[in-house]
C-alpha cells in the first residue's frame, strides 16, 4: 500500500506529451518520493483542462506545482482559484497561491526594504504616481531597475538608463538583452501605462554595480536552507561599454557549503524570520521549495549584512533545483500531509 499520494503539477498544452517523472529537472524528487512508499503522478495544467482535473486533484495527498506566473501569454489566474478550492478540501498544495502573492511577487522587495538585505527600493500602484515620482528616482542615480508584480524569466523587468541630457531614456529588458531602445521622456512613459492595468503595479529598484561579483540563489524548503546556486553571469550583466553577454550556467552547491556558510546562517537565524513576521507567513505555510536570489556586494565581507542585497524572491516554480534539497522536500512535504490529516 502506498503510503501518500503526489501530484507533480507541470504545464502542457491539449497536446503535450510532457510528463513531469522522466523530466530531469524532476525525475529524482520523484524517485526520491517513491523510495520512501509514495505514489507519484504527472499532471499537465491549462486552463482548458481546468475542470477535468479538478475532480481528479483530490485523490491526491499533496499537489506540488510548477507552473510559472505568465505561461503561453497567460496568467495563473484560473489555476489559483482551483489551487486555493483544492486545498480548502485538504490536499496540501504548494506553492499555496495566497503564499505565493505574499512572497513571490515583486512587492515583497518594497515590503522588505527596511531588512539588512533591503535597499533602494521604491513602488508605484498606480500610473499617476509612476509619473510623479520616478523621474526624480532616475534623476538621482541615473540607472534604475523596473519590475511589473508578477512575471518569471525576466518578463516584465527592465534596466533604464537616462542619458547625459536627461531627454532619452535607454530600455534595456531582462528576458532579451539585445533588445535594447532608446526613447524619448514622452515614449517612455506612455509605454510603461499599460503595467499599471488590472491592479499592477511597478517596483523600482536602485541598480546594483556589483552584479560582477555574479548572484547567489538560496535553496529553502520551509524555513531551512536547503542548497545554493551561483550564476557568474546574469540577466543583464553589462560590461563597461554597456555590451550584453548572455547568462552563464548556474553552478549547484550543498546547503554546508562553506562558501555561503553566513548567507545560510543569517537567512536561517535572522532573515527568513524577518520576513514572515512582516509578511505574516507561519512556517507551516512557507513553500516546501523556493528561493531568494543576492547581490554579493563586498566578497571580503566578514558578516553577511552589507555583503548581500536582495535581488527577488521565487517561489511559483522553482525549477530546476540543487540534488540537496531533495531530501528537504520529501521530509517536509510528508511532515506537512501528516499536519493536513
Amino acid at each position: 500500500m502506498n503510503k501518500f499520494s503526489v501530484a507533480f503539477m507541470i504545464y502542457g498544452d491539449t497536446h503535450s506529451t510532457r510528463d513531469a517523472l522522466t523530466e530531469e529537472k524532476y525525475r529524482e524528487l520523484a524517485i526520491a518520493f517513491s523510495s520512501r512508499g509514495c505514489k507519484v503522478s504527472s499532471v499537465l495544467y491549462n486552463d482548458e483542462a481546468r475542470d477535468k482535473i479538478a475532480t481528479e486533484l483530490l485523490s491526491f495527498d499533496a499537489v506540488l506545482v510548477w507552473v510559472n506566473p505568465i505561461e503561453q501569454g497567460r496568467n495563473r489566474k484560473k489555476l489559483d482559484e482551483l489551487l486555493i478550492e483544492i486545498s480548502g478540501k485538504g490536499c496540501f498544495v504548494s506553492a499555496h497561491p495566497e503564499v505565493i502573492l505574499k512572497m513571490g511577487t515583486k512587492d515583497v522587495l518594497y515590503k522588505t526594504k527596511n531588512m539588512d538585505w533591503g535597499g533602494d527600493i521604491k513602488m508605484y500602484t498606480n500610473y499617476e504616481d509612476f509619473l510623479s515620482r520616478f523621474p526624480g528616482s532616475l534623476q538621482t542615480s541615473k540607472i534604475r531597475v523596473l519590475k511589473q508584480y508578477r512575471g518569471n524569466g525576466g518578463n516584465g523587468i527592465f534596466k533604464i538608463i537616462q542619458d547625459a541630457h536627461g531627454k532619452k531614456l535607454s530600455i534595456i529588458p531582462a528576458s532579451d538583452y539585445n533588445e535594447k531602445r532608446v526613447l524619448s521622456e514622452d515614449d517612455f512613459y506612455s509605454e510603461f501605462k499599460s503595467y499599471f492595468l488590472n491592479d499592477g503595479l511597478l517596483v523600482d529598484q536602485e541598480w546594483n554595480r556589483n552584479i560582477v561579483n555574479g548572484m547567489v540563489r538560496c535553496y529553502l524548503t520551509g524555513a531551512k536552507v536547503a542548497g545554493f546556486g551561483y550564476q557568474e553571469i546574469n540577466a543583464l550583466y553589462s560590461l563597461n561599454d554597456e555590451r550584453y553577454i548572455p547568462p552563464g550556467k548556474r553552478y549547484y552547491f550543498t546547503e554546508n557549503c562553506g562558501l555561503f556558510r553566513d548567507l545560510k546562517e543569517i537567512m536561517e537565524e535572522s532573515w527568513v524570520p524577518q520576513m514572515q513576521k512582516i509578511l505574516s507567513v507561519e512556517n507551516s505555510l512557507l513553500p516546501v521549495i523556493w528561493d531568494s536570489d543576492f547581490f554579493i556586494n563586498d566578497v571580503d565581507a566578514n558578516s553577511g549584512i552589507g555583503k548581500y542585497t536582495l535581488c527577488e524572491i521565487n517561489s511559483s516554480c522553482v525549477s530546476p533545483f540543487p540534488p540537496s534539497a531533495i531530501k528537504f522536500i520529501v521530509e517536509e512535504v510528508e511532515n506537512r500531509i501528516i499536519q493536513e490529516k
